[in-house]
C-alpha cells in the first residue's frame, strides 16, 4: 500500500480494525498508559506536485498539513515560489500559535516555542546548526528560498532529538515538486525610514524534469540576495544605585545616554537539488545549500556621566513619592562619546546524498549521508573619547525613557574631544558535522491492528570550537591630563557625526569615531591610543573545543482501530540515543592557561506516541505524549575555568567556568487537541499542553577549592525542575458567502496562554516564570484574494516578560536586586499584490507600520526605565514573474 503526499507527519491511509475490547486489552498489556505522542514522517519519494499560488492556497495547504499529520504541527506555506511573507524565517514564525520572537535592530532574531528556547532545527528533515550552537540561527535564512516551515510541538521517534520545546523543519523546493519546466524570478527594493536607505533584494529558481531512457531526472537551482540597511535608536538609563551623597536616600542611574545603531545586512544563499528515478521503485537524490550572512554595523554612543562633575555644580529632584531621581542638572560634567564597530560573517553549507527504494511489496528502505560546516568570524573594535560639557540636563523618564540634553559647546567639533580608551575585540567559531541515517518501513499486506512498522539508525559526528581575544580596555595614558591628552582630530579619518534621530531625545548630534576607520585602520587606532599597533592576543582561556559522537536507534508502529465506530489512528515508538563527548578547555590560573580535558558519555531513552480520532470527517481529536531532551550548549560544557585570586583579605577570590558534567534537560510533554475543519480553508482548533522538565540548567555561585585556595565559583548546574502548561486557540476562514468583492476576505486568529516556570534557589524564592516567556500572545491576520488582488495584514502582540531575574548593579552592594522586564511588544506588517497576468504580479510590502516603541524597565516602568528603542518602518516593492 502506498502512502499519500510527502509531508512529514502524514498518516498512512488506515485499514479499519474494530476493537471490541480495545481499551481494556491495551490496558491489560500495559500499552494504554505507555503510548506517547508521535508523528509519522512520510516517504518523501512519493511526492505530490506542489501547485500553491496566492494567500488562500497557502492557507489551505497549511491546514492540509495540519489535518493529515500525526503530530501536533503548525505550518506556514509560501504564497508562491520565492514569496514567503517576511525577509527571514524568524519573522514569519511569529504568526504561528505558541511562537514568540525577540527583535533587534528592527527584525526578529531569536525564536521561542511556547516560551522556551530549547528547539531543534532541521533543513529538509536533517539537522542544521550554526557553528558552536545546537540549532541554526533562523534569522540567517532568507525566507525567499523556502517552500514551507513546519513547527512540531509534539515529537516522534524519527525526528532528531534535541528540542524540549519542539522542532522546526525548514523545507526548500525540489524538482519533482513541479510538473515540468519552472522558472521564477522576483526582484525589487525596500526602503527603511530611519536608515533613509533603499536596498535591493532578488531571488530566482529554475527547475525541470525529464523522462529519459535511464528514468526520470530532475534538477533545480535557486538563489537569493537580500540587502538591507537599518537604524535603531535608543535612549537609556543604567541600573539605579545609591546617590545619597547628594540627597537623602536618593537613587539614580550612574549613566544616561543615547545610542544610534546603524548598519547593513547582506543575506545571500544558493541551493540545488537533483533527483533521479531510474524506475518506479527507486529514487536517488542529492541536494545542498550554501548561505552567507554578512553584517557590518556600528553603535554610536552618547554616554552621559552627569555625576562626573564638581559636587557644588550638581542638583537633583526626586520622582514624587519615590527616592528615584527625576531631574538632574550639572555643569562641567564629563561625557563619553563612543563607537562600537562590528563586522561579522557567518557561512553555513550543507550537502546531502541519499536513496529510497521500494525493495519488496510493502517494504521501503532509505539512506542518507550529509555533511554540514559552519563558520563565524567577528571583529568588534570600540573606541571611547571624552569631553567635558558645560551644561547638562537629565530627566530619567520622559515619554518612557531618558531625556539627555547636553549643551554649551559644539560636541561635533573633534578639536574638543580627546582619546580615552580602546577595546580591541575579535574572535571566531566553527563547527562541522557528518550525519548518516538509514530507515526501513513495512506495511503488512493484510488488514489488522498493526498498519505499519518502521525502524532506523543514525550516526552523527560533530565538532565545534571557539576562541576570542583577551577582554579589557587599553587606556590612553594621558586621558585625564589636560596639557598632554591627545585630541581625536590628530587621527585622520576619525571625524564623524552620529546619524539623525527621528525623535527629540535632548541631544541631536555629537562627535563619534568613524566605524569604517576603526575596522579598516585598527592598527593606526591602537598606535594612537596605546603607543603600540599590536593587537590583543587571543585568550587561551576562552578557547574550548568538543568532539561529539551520537548514535541513535528508533522503532515505531502505526496502528488503526475503531472505538464505538470512531476511527482511531495511533503511532507509538521509542528512540534510544547515546552521546560520547571529548571536551577540551583551559583554566586560567593567575593568567596561566592549564589544559582541562574531560570525556563523558550518556544514554537516553525517549518514548513517544500519538493518537488521532476522526470523530467526524471534519472533526479530529488528538492526544500526544513524548519524552524530549535538550543537550547543554557547548559553551556551558566548557571544562575550563578562569580563576582570579584576591590580593587582599577583604575580597574573596572568584572564578567562572562551564560544567562538563551537565546532563541534558529532559521533558515529559503531553498535548491534547480538538480541530474542526468546517469549510474549505477554514478551521477552529484548541490545544492544551503540559510539559514537566527535569534538570533545568541555571547558573549558580558556590565555594570551590582549587590548589588550596577557596574560590567563589560561578558555573551552570542541573539543579532545577520546571513546568509549563497552557492553551492555544486558532481560527481561520474565508468568507465566501459575502457579496461581491467582500467574498475574498479571510481571517486568521490565534491566541496562546502559558503559565509555568522554574524553581531555582539560585535566582530567587519560589517558582519563577521562564525568562523571555510572555504569558499571553495573539495574532490577528486579515487576508484577501479576489480579482487578481491578494493581501495580508498581520498584527502580532505579546505581553510583558522577564528578561533577567535579580538584575544587579555593577557596583555591588549599592542597591537591591531588581527584575529586568520588557513591556508588551507588538508589530503590524502587511503586503498586497496585484496579478497583471497569470505570470506577472506586483507586490507592495510594509513592516512596523505602527512605528512600535520597545520599552524595558526594572520592576516599575514609571520609576526605573532602562531602554526605549525605535526601529525602522519599511516599505518594499517587488516584481514577481514565473512561467
Amino acid at each position: 500500500m502506498k502512502r499519500q503526499a510527502s509531508v512529514p507527519g502524514l498518516a498512512v491511509p488506515r485499514r479499519p480494525f474494530a476493537l471490541k475490547v480495545s481499551v481494556a486489552a491495551l490496558a491489560g498489556i500495559g500499552l494504554s498508559s505507555a503510548m506517547p505522542s508521535f508523528a509519522q514522517q512520510a516517504n518523501e519519494g512519493e511526492v505530490a506536485v506542489v501547485q500553491v499560488s496566492g494567500v488562500r492556497a497557502a492557507a489551505q495547504s497549511s491546514l492540509d498539513i495540519k489535518q493529515k499529520a500525526d503530530n501536533v504541527v503548525d505550518s506556514i506555506v509560501a504564497d508562491d515560489i520565492g514569496k514567503f511573507p517576511d525577509t527571514n524565517v524568524a519573522q514569519t514564525l511569529a504568526r504561528v500559535p505558541g511562537i514568540q520572537v525577540r527583535r533587534d535592530a528592527g527584525e526578529a532574531n531569536s525564536v521561542l516555542i511556547r516560551g522556551l528556547p530549547g528547539i531543534a532545527t532541521m533543513l529538509n528533515g536533517r539537522e542544521m546548526f550554526t557553528t558552536t550552537g545546537r540549532y541554526i540561527q533562523l534569522a540567517d535564512i532568507p525566507s525567499a528560498m523556502l517552500q514551507r516551515v513546519d513547527v512540531y510541538k509534539s515529537q516522534s521517534p524519527e525526528l532528531v532529538e534535541g528540542g524540549i520545546a519542539g522542532v522546526i523543519d525548514v523545507r526548500t523546493n525540489r524538482p519533482f515538486d513541479f510538473k515540468g519546466f519552472t522558472l521564477s524570478a522576483n526582484g525589487g527594493v525596500k526602503n527603511q525610514d530611519k536608515a533613509k536607505k533603499t536596498d535591493p533584494e532578488a531571488n530566482g529558481l529554475i527547475s525541470n524534469r525529464w523522462k529519459t531512457e535511464y528514468g526520470e531526472i530532475g534538477a533545480l537551482f535557486g538563489l537569493s540576495y537580500v540587502r538591507n540597511n537599518f537604524h535603531e535608536e535608543r535612549s537609556f538609563n543604567t541600573f539605579p544605585v545609591q546617590k545619597d551623597w547628594l540627597l537623602p536616600n536618593l537613587t539614580g542611574p550612574d549613566l544616561v545616554g543615547l545610542q544610534g545603531i546603524y548598519g547593513e545586512r547582506k543575506r545571500t544563499a544558493e541551493n540545488f537539488a537533483l533527483q533521479w528515478r531510474p524506475n518506479k521503485d527507486t529514487e536517488i537524490y542529492a541536494e545542498g545549500i550554501y548561505s552567507r550572512y554578512k553584517n557590518k554595523d556600528e553603535t554610536d554612543f552618547f554616554v552621559g556621566l552627569p555625576w562626573w562633575a564638581p559636587g557644588d555644580k550638581i542638583s537633583a529632584t526626586k520622582i514624587a513619592g519615590t527616592d528615584q531621581i527625576d531631574e538632574l542638572t550639572s555643569h562641567d560634567a564629563n561625557t563619553i562619546l563612543s563607537t562600537q564597530a562590528r563586522a561579522s560573517q557567518n557561512t553555513t553549507w550543507q550537502t546531502a546524498i541519499g536513496a529510497k527504494w521500494n525493495a519488496a511489496p510493502g517494504l521501503r528502505l532509505s539512506t542518507e549521508l550529509a555533511r554540514t560546516k559552519s563558520k563565524y568570524d567577528w571583529r568588534n573594535p570600540i573606541l571611547d573619547a571624552m569631553v567635558t560639557v558645560p551644561d547638562v540636563f537629565v530627566k530619567t523618564n520622559l515619554n518612557g525613557g531618558a531625556f539627555v540634553r547636553y549643551g554649551g559647546m559644539d560636541m561635533t567639533d573633534p578639536k574638543n574631544i580627546y582619546l580615552f580608551q580602546l577595546f580591541d575585540r575579535y574572535g571566531n567559531d566553527k563547527g562541522a558535522s557528518t550525519d548518516w541515517r538509514a530507515d526501513a518501513s513495512y506495511t503488512p499486506a493484510s488488514d489488522g491492528f498493526f498498519q505499519e512498522f518502521s525502524a532506523g539508525v543514525r550516526f552523527n559526528k560533530r565538532s565545534a570550537e571557539s576562541i576570542k581575544s583577551v577582554e579589557g580596555s587599553m587606556g590612553a595614558p594621558d586621558a585625564f591630563n589636560p596639557s598632554t591628552r591627545v585630541s581625536v582630530a590628530t587621527l585622520p579619518g576619525m571625524t564623524c557625526t552620529n546619524r539623525a534621530l527621528s525623535e527629540d531625545y535632548g541631544t541631536a548630534f555629537w562627535y563619534t569615531p568613524c566605524a569604517s576607520y576603526l575596522l579598516n585602520n585598527t592598527n593606526d587606532v591602537r598606535q594612537a591610543v596605546t603607543g603600540s599597533s599590536a593587537a590583543k592576543a587571543l585568550d587561551q582561556g576562552s578557547f574550548f573545543s568538543v568532539n561529539e559522537k551520537n548514535y541513535a536507534f528508533y522503532g515505531k508502529a502505526r496502528v488503526g482501530f475503531d472505538i464505538a465506530s470512531i476511527p482511531v489512528d495511533g503511532v507509538f515508538g521509542v528512540r534510544v540515543t547515546k552521546t560520547d563527548s571529548d571536551l577540551l578547555g583551559y583554566s586560567m590560573v593567575n593568567g596561566v592557561p592549564v589544559a582541562t580535558p574531560k570525556s563523558s558519555s550518556g544514554t537516553d531513552t525517549l518514548p513517544s506516541a500519538s493518537f488521532k480520532a476522526t470523530l467526524r470527517k471534519d472533526l479530529i481529536a488528538r492526544l500526544a505524549y513524548a519524552k524530549t531532551l535538550t543537550r547543554p550548549d557547548f559553551s556551558q560544557l566548557n571544562p575550563g575555568t578562569a580563576y582570579v585570586n584576591s590580593n587582599g583579605n577583604t575580597v574573596q577570590a572568584s572564578a567562572s567556568g562551564g560544567n562538563p558534567d551537565l546532563k541534558p534537560v529532559t521533558g515529559q510533554n503531553v498535548d491534547a487537541a480538538l480541530e474542526w475543519y468546517f469549510a474549505p480553508a477554514a478551521m477552529v482548533s484548541g490545544t492544551v499542553f503540559r510539559h514537566n522538565f527535569d534538570g533545568y540548567i541555571v547558573g549558580r555561585a558556590q565555594p570551590e577549592v582549587y590548589q588550596g585556595v577557596n574560590y567563589l565559583t560561578t558555573r551552570p548546574f542541573n539543579t532545577d525542575k520546571g513546568h509549563l502548561q497552557g492553551v492555544e486557540l486558532s481560527y481561520q476562514q474565508f468568507y465566501d458567502k459575502l457579496p461581491g468583492w467582500l467574498s475574498g476576505i479571510g481571517t486568521q486568529l490565534n491566541y496562546t496562554y502559558m503559565e509555568g516556570g522554574v524553581t531555582s534557589s539560585s535566582i530567587g524564592p519560589g517558582d519563577l516564570t521562564f525568562p523571555g516567556m510572555s504569558k499571553n500572545s495573539y495574532n490577528i491576520v486579515l487576508l484577501y484574494e479576489k480579482n487578481g488582488i491578494s493581501g495580508r495584514l498581520a498584527y502580532n502582540w505579546r505581553s510583558k516578560f522577564v528578561q533577567v531575574y535579580g538584575d544587579t548593579s555593577a557596583i555591588k552592594g549599592t542597591a537591591p536586586n531588581r527584575d529586568l522586564i520588557a513591556a508588551p511588544t507588538s508589530s503590524l506588517d502587511g503586503s498586497i499584490s496585484y496579478k497583471f497576468t497569470p505570470n506577472l504580479s506586483l507586490t507592495l510590502t510594509g513592516t512596523n507600520l505602527l512605528n512600535f516603541k520597545y520599552v524595558d524597565y526594572w520592576t516599575d516602568a514609571n520609576v526605573y526605565p532602562r531602554d526605549t528603542r525605535r526601529y525602522d518602518r519599511t516599505v518594499g516593492l517587488m516584481l514577481n514573474w514565473k512561467n
